[in-house]
């Protein structure tokens, strides 16, 4: 490379640098943000779940097996950066997805839709924004999503896929959330109206759904902190080693430069 490439390298290097920086910063705060949600997103889960649980011999759609029309709702990132976290994502998702020939797939997560759709799974209903600010009004409307097709006979079985820290990593998990099947009750809820119990059905998916969301949070910006010190850092070296390779260029132009001066100088005191 010439001295003008070097410098363009340099500064596209910086920049890397700066965002990879920020990343950072970021990152540190949404992973707090979520470790500080999780608990209270985990409460409602199982309180929803346990009051399902009381109600599961309700006889309700939402109860029964009935067939093989599955709806995936997928949880990856909507942004790169963070290790091998979508493509865990992906490889899990793919594997589950392969399995089914009618499925529906609800995606959360830009980067996780584009992986699959290049291996030729192209997503039915996009929750693009969800991963990177989760609410739950995100998570009612994708609930009230898959009630509706669950309700007009269109699927069967519902699965959430998403990503739970561990210790230093990710681990994908695959639940089944409908139809539900509930453990034995140790009070049982008797008389519950069908309509109560789509109700408890629809909290209760909400809720899973929610959990999913802060908890693919946490894991997606756990392994960008990981990741952004040591992209930072290898920034940090190739900028170095630029940086040396641009002054040694320099100081060879320099050098060149003035054994011209002087082969020109010489040249003129022979002519004279």
């Amino acid at each position: 490379m010439n001295n003008r490439e070097i410098k363009r390298r340099i500064a596209s290097v910086k920049e890397t640098v700066k965002i990879t920086r920020a990343m950072y910063s970021i990152s540190v705060a949404k992973m707090m943000r979520a470790q500080a949600e999780l608990p209270k997103a985990q409460r409602f889960y199982e309180a929803s779940k346990s009051l399902l649980n009381g109600i599961s011999a309700t006889p309700s759609t939402f109860f029964k097996e009935r067939g093989q029309r599955a709806a995936f709702i997928v949880i990856g990132g909507d942004k790169g950066l963070c290790g091998d976290y979508n493509q865990t994502v992906f490889e899990s998702a793919y594997a589950a997805l392969s399995e089914r020939e009618e499925r529906y797939l609800f995606i959360v997560g830009s980067v996780t839709k584009e992986m699959l759709s290049k291996a030729g799974i192209q997503a039915d209903v996009e929750f693009l924004h969800s991963a990177e600010n989760p609410s739950p009004e995100a998570s009612y409307s994708m609930a009230a999503d898959l009630m509706n097709l669950f309700q007009d006979d269109l699927l069967d079985e519902v699965y959430l896929i998403y990503t739970v820290k561990e210790g230093d990593h990710g681990v994908v998990k695959k639940e089944k959330l409908l139809p539900f099947a509930g453990e034995k009750p140790v009070l049982p809820i008797e008389g519950v109206s069908e309509g109560t119990a789509t109700r408890a059905v629809y909290e209760f998916l909400a809720a899973a759904l929610y959990r999913g969301l802060i908890s693919a949070s946490l894991a997606e910006h756990f392994a960008r902190v990981i990741a952004m010190p040591q992209a930072t850092e290898n920034g940090e070296k190739m900028i170095s080693e630029l940086t040396s390779e641009f002054n040694k260029a320099r100081q060879e132009g320099i050098t060149r430069a003035l054994a011209d001066v002087g082969s020109r100088e010489n040249g003129y005191g022979e002519s004279v």
